[in-house]
């Protein structure tokens, strides 16, 4: 009996170890099991369309070939598709799908209800009695960057006066809906612009300009409902494309059915209203307008730099008017070297850099970051500094933490566009106060010194530009490389400029910007997005200029009487 005391005292002992093993183990399974549980909760949160990047490059004959690129993540359905229907004579064909460079197979006939992993790594078009649906299968949940390649036939069409493409490359109702779309157009051998071109883009809050001879439209909000899309309508000068796909009737009439319930139609009537009231004025103005234009260009040389010809004005290692940016930027814009308010807003974040107002670092994954510093630095700002930097701090929130996009939204709302707008409606009217204020022009022209600093902005541009700075600039001048990098932006040249900085002597480079070169890519990067929404946000308060075709904002409504499209899309 002891014996059965004692085995039964040694089998209660390890019963309850036993069972304390089981809590533990139990805890754990718990834990692990709460872990899982709120992965997959969070990874299913995540289904969403970050970006859509879409080249379209036309060929002589009018076909295109159309390379999409689709940054998103998904967690259902089995495939993705793309719908394209109003084709009309339009062929889509050669489809070819890529992620992590492995190239899909592609099926002569493809079965949307084949299986998931039948699916995957394939791709193939499924032919509809309207059109077709590009589709390919998902492989997996999660992130994916796919590239999606075909050809389009018969994209350009012939009309009887000009040649036309009229296309909705992004549809609504994609799901889920996508948070950014571009769309840019070019030919094997041609520049577009405003000459031998003209451009509508319908069904989105966005741009559609004249890039260095490329469309591109660009949209500046996430779609947010079914009926957000990218539509895209060029004029083409004929004899710029050789296409065989004719439509009656001319350019024209095609135009005022796309412009039916459209934001260009609104401004357009809005406009017939005004101006019958505004003939006699408009004559008016048009009789002084043409003495004004009696001035040559070579007087005005004379009254602003002294000379006749600005090709005799030669290089300068002088900063122009102390550094003042407005100045020289006045300077700039009424000789025509101005070129773009991109570079002028760039570098004013720059110089706000240098002075200490505005700070970069980067976090842990070096990601940039734009910080305000104390406001006492800010308060030595005035006049269009000022305006500048306010809208600046505005758009960076509670933070103050200026992201990459946020002056893009923020400047996209109405109200704020118009700030913007006449913030640089104001950037000749600040220039030339400057200058009177500094004693550069008298009362009708620039005074001695005034011409000298002029020639200094040319001077300055020209040995910035052309220099080899390796060979010319020494070690003595790093002082003013801050300077040289913030006037370089000003002229459109700072990555070539920071470049050569850089391989003068990189030491000193870090040492002088507080940072290494890959970080000041970074920030010209940024600058030049910042600078870009100043011109965007410009480019929607001056819809006279997109209703002409010139470029510019686009509009949401409209854009009746294009080809391709449809509505749905995306995971299934």
């Amino acid at each position: 009996m002891k014996g059965s005391k004692d085995h039964f005292k040694t089998g209660s002992k390890a019963s309850g170890i036993f069972l304390q093993d089981m809590k533990h183990y139990s805890r754990i399974f718990l834990v692990v099991l709460f872990l899982t549980v709120c992965a997959t909760l969070s990874f299913a949160q995540e289904h969403v369309v970050r970006d859509i990047d879409v080249t379209v490059t036309l060929s002589e004959d009018g076909s295109a070939f159309v390379k999409e690129v689709w940054d998103l993540s998904v967690d259902k359905g089995t495939e993705w598709y793309l719908v394209r229907e109003n084709l009309g004579d339009i062929v889509i064909k050669d489809l070819r799908v890529f992620e992590n460079g492995q190239e899909f197979l592609t099926e002569d006939f493809w079965d949307t209800d084949r299986s998931f992993d039948w699916k995957k790594g394939r791709c193939g078009i499924l032919y509809k009695r309207d059109g077709c649906e590009l589709c390919w299968g998902l492989g997996s949940y999660g992130n994916h960057l796919f590239t999606v390649e075909y050809t389009m036939t018969n994209v350009v069409k012939s009309l009887d006066d000009y040649d036309c493409l009229h296309m909705q490359f992004v549809s609504p109702g994609i799901n889920p809906y996508p948070q950014h779309a571009r769309v840019t157009i070019l030919a094997d051998s041609l520049s577009f612009d405003a000459d031998n071109s003209a451009i509508w883009g319908f069904g989105y809050h966005g741009s559609v300009l004249f890039d260095n001879g490329r469309i591109v439209a660009d949209t500046e909000e996430p779609f947010v409902d079914d009926f957000a899309s990218v539509i895209v309508m060029a004029r083409f000068n004929k004899g710029i494309f050789s296409t065989t796909s004719t439509l009656p009737g001319t350019f024209e009439e095609k135009r005022k059915i796309a412009f039916e319930e459209s934001d260009y139609d609104t401004f357009l009537e809005n406009e017939r209203r005004r101006n019958r009231g505004l003939l006699a004025f408009t004559a008016a103005m048009f009789a002084l307008l043409v003495g004004g234009l009696m001035t040559s260009v070579r007087r005005r040389n004379q009254n602003m730099f002294g000379v006749m010809k600005l090709n005799r004005i030669g290089y300068s290692r002088e900063v122009p008017f102390d550094g003042d940016l407005f100045p020289s930027r006045y300077v700039l814009s009424k000789c025509g070297k101005m070129g773009s308010e991109a570079n002028f807003a760039s570098a004013l974040i720059l110089k706000m850099i240098k002075e200490g107002i505005l700070s970069v670092s980067t976090d842990s994954r070096q990601k940039l970051l734009i910080s305000f510093t104390s406001s006492q630095k800010a308060e030595s700002l005035e006049g269009g500094e000022k305006v500048f930097y306010d809208m600046l701090y505005e758009a960076s929130g509670e933070d103050h933490i200026l992201q990459e996009k946020e002056f893009s939204r923020w400047s996209s709302r109405k109200a704020n566009a118009r700030r913007v707008s006449n913030w640089v409606e104001n950037l000749n009217a600040t220039g030339i106060s400057r200058l009177q204020k500094g004693g550069f022009v008298g009362s009708s022209e620039f005074t001695e010194q005034g011409r000298r600093q002029a020639r200094n902005v040319i001077g300055f541009k020209k040995f910035l530009s052309d220099f080899t700075l390796s060979e010319e600039r020494k070690s003595s001048e790093v002082i003013l490389w801050q300077d040289y990098l913030i006037f370089a932006s000003l002229y459109g040249i700072a990555k070539k400029v920071a470049k050569e900085l850089k391989d003068i002597d990189p030491k000193a480079f870090k040492d002088t910007f507080g940072y290494d070169y890959m970080v000041m890519n970074r920030v010209l990067y940024f600058s030049n997005n910042m600078g870009s929404s100043v011109v965007n946000s410009v480019a929607r308060v001056q819809t006279a200029s997109s209703v002409a075709g010139r470029g510019g904002s686009a509009s949401f409504g409209g854009g009746r009487g294009f080809s391709g499209g449809g509505f749905g899309g995306g995971a299934r």
